[in-house]
């Protein structure tokens, strides 16, 4: 009898068990030019201090649940830490859309430097990711311009991977206007 009940037990509890469910990871990655090639280094801009607001830095993805109430995904994480993503991305992107490939400040004070700051980069409670942020071009110690980006993208579709995606193009337009205005900077220099 007690055998019976301890069988039954254990075929109740193993039908109530179940899968765990399995994380989902994303990148943070530019799809520009990913061939093998000769780099064409920009001679007078680097990247430089890239900062991402302590709340940003972490493995699951940011959705806002009420105003001002942020909820870390458990499931939906970055697969590498957001600073490495963000700061890879921007200098892959920022490249691309300037025409020059630009590398990360050395110590040689005569570059300029591109330092940026991103303050916000989560999902929305109304179905968007938004990105604030500021940037910097720096010149031998003293700021020559500053700028501050701030927009929303509308997520294609509910969930995580739309998240996701949508920060990415953020990220996109980030480049592009970072772009611009070292377009913008060489042109008033010459």
């Amino acid at each position: 009898m007690i055998r019976a009940a301890l069988t039954f037990f254990a075929i109740l509890l193993a039908g109530c068990s179940s899968q765990p469910m399995e994380p989902n990871y994303y990148l943070l990655r530019s799809d520009s030019d990913l061939s093998t090639r000769a780099l064409q280094p920009a001679t007078d801009y680097a990247l430089g201090k890239v900062t991402i607001a302590p709340y940003i830095d972490q493995r699951g993805l940011l959705m806002e649940t009420a105003d001002g109430d942020l909820r870390a995904a458990r499931l939906n994480l970055w697969a590498e830490p957001v600073y490495e993503g963000v700061r890879l991305y921007l200098l892959k992107e920022i490249s691309a859309k300037s025409g020059a490939d630009l590398l990360p400040a050395a110590a040689d004070t005569s570059m300029g430097r591109i330092n940026v700051r991103i303050d916000q980069l989560h999902g929305t409670n109304n179905g968007h990711a938004r990105l604030v942020a500021y940037w910097w071009l720096e010149r031998e110690g003293k700021v020559v311009a500053a700028y501050q980006f701030a927009e929303e993208e509308v997520l294609a579709a509910d969930g995580y991977t739309a998240l996701a995606a949508a920060q990415e193009e953020l990220l996109s337009h980030l480049s592009q206007q970072i772009a611009d205005s070292l377009v913008a900077t060489r042109s008033a220099a010459e």
